[in-house]
Protein backbone atom coordinates (compact mmCIF):
# COMPACT_ATOMS: atom_id res chain seq x y z
CA UNK A 1 0.00 0.00 0.00
CA UNK A 2 1.22 3.34 -0.60
CA UNK A 3 -0.17 6.75 0.19
CA UNK A 4 -1.75 9.24 -2.46
CA UNK A 5 -2.14 12.68 -1.52
CA UNK A 6 -3.67 14.07 -4.99
CA UNK A 7 -6.18 10.63 -3.75
CA UNK A 8 -6.46 11.73 -0.35
CA UNK A 9 -6.08 8.15 0.90
CA UNK A 10 -3.48 5.03 0.70
CA UNK A 11 -4.25 3.09 -2.61
CA UNK A 12 -2.45 -0.99 -3.25
CA UNK A 13 -0.41 -1.87 -6.13
CA UNK A 14 3.03 -0.12 -5.27
CA UNK A 15 3.55 3.35 -5.72
CA UNK A 16 6.30 2.64 -8.46
CA UNK A 17 3.51 1.64 -10.97
CA UNK A 18 1.04 4.44 -10.56
CA UNK A 19 1.02 7.88 -11.41
CA UNK A 20 -1.97 10.54 -10.13
CA UNK A 21 -3.45 12.63 -12.53
CA UNK A 22 -4.97 15.57 -11.70
CA UNK A 23 -7.08 16.42 -14.42
CA UNK A 24 -9.14 12.66 -13.93
CA UNK A 25 -8.07 12.83 -10.12
CA UNK A 26 -7.38 9.25 -10.12
CA UNK A 27 -3.89 7.07 -9.86
CA UNK A 28 -3.32 6.01 -13.31
CA UNK A 29 -1.01 2.75 -14.51
CA UNK A 30 2.33 4.47 -15.14
CA UNK A 31 2.36 1.87 -18.31
CA UNK A 32 -1.02 3.80 -19.46
CA UNK A 33 -0.42 7.09 -18.48
CA UNK A 34 1.01 8.96 -21.94
CA UNK A 35 -1.83 7.76 -24.11
CA UNK A 36 -5.34 7.86 -21.03
CA UNK A 37 -8.49 9.83 -22.14
CA UNK A 38 -8.01 12.95 -19.47
CA UNK A 39 -11.43 13.40 -18.63
CA UNK A 40 -12.56 15.46 -15.39
CA UNK A 41 -14.72 13.61 -13.28
CA UNK A 42 -14.42 10.41 -15.39
CA UNK A 43 -13.50 7.75 -12.01
CA UNK A 44 -16.18 9.97 -9.80
CA UNK A 45 -18.68 7.44 -10.89
CA UNK A 46 -20.00 3.83 -10.07
CA UNK A 47 -18.85 1.09 -12.31
CA UNK A 48 -21.83 0.51 -14.84
CA UNK A 49 -21.82 -3.48 -13.82
CA UNK A 50 -21.29 -3.98 -10.38
CA UNK A 51 -22.05 -0.40 -9.31
CA UNK A 52 -18.95 -0.13 -6.68
CA UNK A 53 -17.72 3.12 -6.58
CA UNK A 54 -14.49 3.18 -9.16
CA UNK A 55 -12.75 6.10 -7.15
CA UNK A 56 -12.35 4.33 -3.91
CA UNK A 57 -12.34 0.84 -5.42
CA UNK A 58 -9.38 -1.65 -3.90
CA UNK A 59 -9.69 -3.22 -8.22
CA UNK A 60 -8.23 -2.16 -10.71
CA UNK A 61 -10.67 -0.18 -13.18
CA UNK A 62 -10.39 0.02 -17.33
CA UNK A 63 -10.61 2.52 -19.66
CA UNK A 64 -13.11 2.20 -22.53
CA UNK A 65 -12.51 3.54 -26.19
CA UNK A 66 -15.51 5.48 -25.37
CA UNK A 67 -13.95 7.79 -22.57
CA UNK A 68 -16.06 5.56 -19.87
CA UNK A 69 -14.26 3.37 -16.93
CA UNK A 70 -15.59 -0.08 -15.78
CA UNK A 71 -13.88 -2.54 -13.56
CA UNK A 72 -11.52 -4.51 -15.44
CA UNK A 73 -12.86 -7.82 -13.58
CA UNK A 74 -16.00 -6.28 -14.80
CA UNK A 75 -15.18 -5.81 -18.18
CA UNK A 76 -13.68 -9.01 -19.19
CA UNK A 77 -17.33 -10.47 -17.73
CA UNK A 78 -18.98 -8.11 -20.29
CA UNK A 79 -16.71 -8.82 -23.09
CA UNK A 80 -17.62 -12.57 -22.83
CA UNK A 81 -21.03 -11.71 -24.24
CA UNK A 82 -21.31 -8.26 -25.15
CA UNK A 83 -18.59 -5.79 -26.74
CA UNK A 84 -20.47 -2.53 -26.18
CA UNK A 85 -19.91 0.00 -23.75
CA UNK A 86 -22.60 -0.29 -20.76
CA UNK A 87 -23.47 3.12 -21.21
CA UNK A 88 -23.28 4.90 -24.34
CA UNK A 89 -23.60 1.22 -26.38
CA UNK A 90 -20.16 2.08 -28.35
CA UNK A 91 -17.99 -0.52 -29.07
CA UNK A 92 -15.76 -1.25 -25.98
CA UNK A 93 -12.80 -2.73 -27.77
CA UNK A 94 -10.57 -0.76 -29.83
CA UNK A 95 -11.02 -0.96 -33.82
CA UNK A 96 -8.00 -3.24 -34.22
CA UNK A 97 -8.84 -5.72 -31.67
CA UNK A 98 -12.61 -5.81 -33.97
CA UNK A 99 -11.36 -5.77 -37.09
CA UNK A 100 -11.25 -10.14 -37.18
CA UNK A 101 -14.77 -10.38 -35.53
CA UNK A 102 -15.87 -7.27 -37.86
CA UNK A 103 -13.85 -9.51 -40.90
CA UNK A 104 -15.88 -12.13 -40.39
CA UNK A 105 -19.40 -11.26 -40.05
CA UNK A 106 -18.85 -9.44 -43.30
CA UNK A 107 -17.21 -12.92 -44.65
CA UNK A 108 -20.70 -14.66 -43.11
CA UNK A 109 -22.71 -12.15 -45.20
CA UNK A 110 -21.13 -12.77 -48.50
CA UNK A 111 -21.94 -16.83 -48.11
CA UNK A 112 -25.37 -16.24 -47.47
CA UNK A 113 -26.85 -14.13 -49.37
CA UNK A 114 -30.58 -12.82 -48.70
CA UNK A 115 -32.71 -14.37 -50.92
CA UNK A 116 -34.20 -11.78 -53.69
CA UNK A 117 -37.78 -11.77 -52.45
CA UNK A 118 -36.81 -10.54 -48.41
CA UNK A 119 -34.39 -8.42 -49.85
CA UNK A 120 -34.58 -4.52 -47.99
CA UNK A 121 -33.34 -1.18 -48.36
CA UNK A 122 -32.55 0.36 -45.18
CA UNK A 123 -30.76 3.64 -44.13
CA UNK A 124 -29.37 3.03 -40.97
CA UNK A 125 -26.54 4.72 -37.93
CA UNK A 126 -22.93 3.89 -36.72
CA UNK A 127 -23.38 3.85 -33.43
CA UNK A 128 -19.66 3.75 -33.22
CA UNK A 129 -18.43 6.51 -35.76
CA UNK A 130 -21.89 8.74 -35.37
CA UNK A 131 -22.05 8.52 -39.63
CA UNK A 132 -24.91 7.70 -41.15
CA UNK A 133 -25.48 5.19 -44.56
CA UNK A 134 -28.62 5.90 -46.82
CA UNK A 135 -29.95 3.41 -48.93
CA UNK A 136 -28.25 0.33 -47.67
CA UNK A 137 -28.53 -3.73 -48.42
CA UNK A 138 -29.78 -5.24 -45.11
CA UNK A 139 -29.10 -8.66 -44.04
CA UNK A 140 -29.75 -10.43 -40.74
CA UNK A 141 -26.65 -10.82 -39.84
CA UNK A 142 -26.29 -7.13 -39.50
CA UNK A 143 -25.23 -3.93 -41.95
CA UNK A 144 -21.47 -3.05 -41.86
CA UNK A 145 -20.46 1.18 -41.56
CA UNK A 146 -18.84 2.33 -44.84
CA UNK A 147 -17.07 4.72 -42.38
CA UNK A 148 -15.70 2.63 -39.39
CA UNK A 149 -16.30 -0.96 -40.48
CA UNK A 150 -18.28 -1.53 -37.24
CA UNK A 151 -21.49 -3.61 -37.21
CA UNK A 152 -22.73 -1.63 -34.68
CA UNK A 153 -25.57 0.04 -36.23
CA UNK A 154 -28.94 0.33 -36.55
CA UNK A 155 -31.56 0.67 -38.75
CA UNK A 156 -33.21 3.98 -38.64
CA UNK A 157 -35.82 3.76 -41.75
CA UNK A 158 -36.95 0.46 -44.01
CA UNK A 159 -36.62 2.17 -47.19
CA UNK A 160 -38.21 -0.61 -49.50
CA UNK A 161 -38.58 -4.24 -49.51
CA UNK A 162 -38.81 -7.18 -51.59
CA UNK A 163 -38.28 -7.35 -55.62
CA UNK A 164 -38.50 -3.41 -55.50
CA UNK A 165 -35.46 -3.36 -53.09
CA UNK A 166 -33.37 -6.16 -54.81
CA UNK A 167 -34.15 -4.10 -58.21
CA UNK A 168 -32.95 -0.83 -57.00
CA UNK A 169 -29.77 -2.54 -55.53
CA UNK A 170 -29.19 -3.97 -58.97
CA UNK A 171 -29.52 -1.11 -60.66
CA UNK A 172 -27.80 1.54 -57.60
CA UNK A 173 -25.66 -0.33 -55.56
CA UNK A 174 -25.22 -0.83 -52.14
CA UNK A 175 -26.02 2.72 -50.23
CA UNK A 176 -24.24 6.11 -49.79
CA UNK A 177 -22.35 7.72 -46.77
CA UNK A 178 -22.91 10.84 -44.46
CA UNK A 179 -20.65 12.48 -42.22
CA UNK A 180 -22.03 14.02 -39.30
CA UNK A 181 -21.31 17.56 -38.93
CA UNK A 182 -18.80 18.95 -36.51
CA UNK A 183 -20.18 19.17 -33.21
CA UNK A 184 -20.00 23.47 -32.97
CA UNK A 185 -21.39 23.90 -36.85
CA UNK A 186 -24.73 24.88 -37.00
CA UNK A 187 -27.26 22.65 -38.76
CA UNK A 188 -27.13 23.81 -42.58
CA UNK A 189 -30.45 24.33 -43.98
CA UNK A 190 -29.10 23.60 -47.64
CA UNK A 191 -27.99 20.24 -46.51
CA UNK A 192 -30.53 16.35 -46.94
CA UNK A 193 -31.12 15.36 -43.77
CA UNK A 194 -29.78 15.99 -40.38
CA UNK A 195 -26.32 15.35 -40.88
CA UNK A 196 -25.47 17.18 -43.44
CA UNK A 197 -23.91 16.81 -47.21
CA UNK A 198 -23.17 13.12 -48.40
CA UNK A 199 -21.00 12.07 -51.62
CA UNK A 200 -22.23 9.22 -52.84
CA UNK A 201 -20.64 5.49 -52.22
CA UNK A 202 -20.89 2.90 -54.63
CA UNK A 203 -20.71 -1.05 -53.97
CA UNK A 204 -20.65 -4.13 -56.08
CA UNK A 205 -24.33 -4.59 -57.60
CA UNK A 206 -26.17 -8.09 -57.41
CA UNK A 207 -24.50 -9.42 -60.24
CA UNK A 208 -20.83 -8.86 -59.62
CA UNK A 209 -21.14 -10.62 -56.36
CA UNK A 210 -23.06 -13.49 -58.16
CA UNK A 211 -19.96 -13.84 -60.05
CA UNK A 212 -17.91 -13.71 -57.46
Amino acid sequence: PYHCDGCGFCRVGGQENFRHCDDCGMCIDVLLFNGHDCNVGKYMANCPVCQEDLFSSRSASHEMPCGHAIHWHCFRQLASYDSRCPICKKTAETPERMASVWSAMAMGITLQPVPHEMAKVVDISCIDCEHVDERRRWHFLGVQCKNCSSFNTTVDRIVMTGPEASSFLREHGDGRIIAPPPQNAQASQEAPGRYGSYEPYDLDSDEDMEDA
